[in-house]
C-alpha cells in the first residue's frame, strides 16, 4: 500500500470515515460531496498510484470490487490493467506475476481438449483468465502444475463434497489475457483444430487426458483393447467422432451409456444430464491411435505404454499381472493424495466443525 491512514491530512481522514460509515452510498450523496470524494480518489489512484486493491485495503472490509464500482459511481477512469499490472511487478507489489502464453498452435490445441474436458475457466475481472479443476487424481494435479506454473501462480486447496463425503483438491491459476483462446466454444475450436492432424491429435490428447480412459481387458482368454471418450455434452461427442473419422479411424457413434436420473453405484450420486460415449475397439486401431496421440497424463501414459506393446490375440494370463499392477498403483497414490486432503482440510478447526455438522443432518 502506498500510503498509510496515518500520512492522510484532516479532509483525507473526514472522506475516508465518510466511505467506511455503514450504510452509506455514494449514489445518495449530494453532488458537492461527490466531489470531494472524486478528488480524494483521484488523489490516491492517480497521484499516489495506488491500484484498487490499494486504496480497498486502505477503506477497509471492502473489496476491490467495492472500490471499482465507487469509481465509476464518481465518472473517474481507472488505468488501463496492463499499465498497472506491470508497474505493481516494477515495484514487487504483486506476490506472482503472470506470463503470456507461448506455446504452439498444437499445445493450445492440446488445452483447449484438457479444457473442453475437465477445466472450468471464467474472467473473474477484465484481463485475465481463471483456469479450475478437482481432482483425486495426483497425476492430474501434476498435469495442472507443469502446464500453467510456467505461465502463473498455481493455488492447491483441500475440499470437502458434502453430497459425497469425501475429500479432494481443488486446484486454480489465474492467467494473462492470452490465455484467453480457453473461452473457445466447442463448435469454433473444431473448426480451428480441424485445419491439420497435429492439432486433431492434440486436442484428442487434452480431452482423453480429461474425460476418457484406456482400456486393458479381458475377452474370454485373450486381451482387448478399448478407448473411450465420454462426456454429457451430445455436440461434444459428435465432434469427437468425426475427428477420429478423419484421422482414418472407425470409432462407434456416440451412444447414450447412462440417462439423466441415474445414481452412481458408489456414492449414489444422481446424473443431472444423459451420459454419452465414444469407443474406438478395433485393436490394430487402438494401437495406432494411441501412437499418434500426445498423451500428457502420467497415469495414461503409462496404461499407453502397455496398450502399444500388445499384440492381437495375446493372452490375458499373460497381460493380467502388469495391468492389475498399473491399476494397484493408480488406486493407491489416489488413496494416499485424497488422505492428504483429508488431513489438510481437518487441520483447520472450523472445516472439522462444519463437517461434523454435516454428518449429524
Amino acid at each position: 500500500m502506498l500510503v498509510r491512514e496515518g500520512e492522510l491530512d484532516d479532509v483525507h481522514h473526514s472522506l475516508l470515515a465518510l466511505i467506511r460509515t455503514k450504510g452509506f452510498s455514494v449514489k445518495y450523496a449530494d453532488e458537492a460531496k461527490k466531489e470531494e470524494l472524486r478528488r480524494f480518489l483521484l488523489f490516491l489512484h492517480v497521484e499516489k498510484g495506488m491500484s484498487l486493491n490499494d486504496v480497498a485495503i486502505l477503506v477497509g472490509n471492502k473489496t476491490s470490487g467495492y472500490t471499482s464500482w465507487l469509481y465509476r459511481q464518481l465518472g473517474i477512469e481507472c488505468r488501463p490493467f496492463e499499465e498497472a499490472r506491470l508497474k505493481g511487478i516494477r515495484e514487487k507489489r504483486r506476490k506472482y506475476e503472470r506470463r503470456p502464453f507461448d506455446g504452439t498452435d498444437e499445445d493450445r490445441a492440446y488445452l483447449l481438449g484438457l479444457r473442453h474436458g475437465d477445466l472450468s475457466v471464467s474472467r473473474p475481472w477484465n484481463n485475465v483468465v481463471r483456469v479450475s479443476t478437482s481432482t483425486t487424481h495426483p497425476a492430474m494435479a501434476d498435469l495442472f502444475r507443469a502446464l500453467f506454473e510456467p505461465y502463473g501462480h498455481v493455488y492447491q486447496h483441500p475440499r470437502y463434497k458434502k453430497d459425497t463425503k469425501s475429500y479432494e483438491w481443488n486446484m486454480n491459476a489465474i492467467l494473462d489475457d492470452s490465455f484467453d483462446f480457453l473461452l473457445t466454444t466447442v463448435p469454433d475450436a473444431a473448426q480451428w483444430i480441424a485445419r491439420r492432424p497435429s492439432l486433431v491429435l492434440s486436442y484428442l490428447a487434452g480431452l482423453l487426458d480429461a474425460e476418457g480412459s484406456i482400456g486393458t481387458y479381458a475377452q474370454r482368454v485373450t486381451t482387448v483393447l478399448v478407448v473411450t471418450y465420454y462426456n454429457t455434452n451430445l455436440g461434444l461427442m459428435k465432434i469427437v467422432h468425426s475427428l477420429i473419422l478423419e484421422l482414418g479411424l472407425r470409432p462407434q457413434q456416440p451412444y447414450l451409456d447412462k440417462k439423466k436420473g441415474f445414481r452412481s453405484p458408489g456414492y449414489h450420486i444422481e446424473m443431472k444430464k444423459d451420459y454419452w460415449r465414444v469407443v474406438l475397439g478395433r485393436f490394430e486401431e487402438c494401437q495406432d491411435f494411441l501412437r499418434r496421440l500426445p498423451i500428457r497424463h502420467q497415469e495414461k501414459s503409462v496404461k499407453k505404454g502397455l496398450a502399444i506393446k500388445l499384440h492381437k490375440g495375446q493372452l490375458w494370463v499373460d497381460v493380467a499381472p502388469e495391468v492389475k499392477r498399473i491399476r494397484a498403483n493408480i488406486k493407491s497414490g489416489r488413496d494416499a493424495f485424497v488422505e492428504q486432503a483429508k488431513v489438510r482440510y481437518l487441520a483447520n478447526p472450523k472445516h472439522s466443525t462444519q463437517i461434523a455438522t454435516f454428518e449429524l443432518i
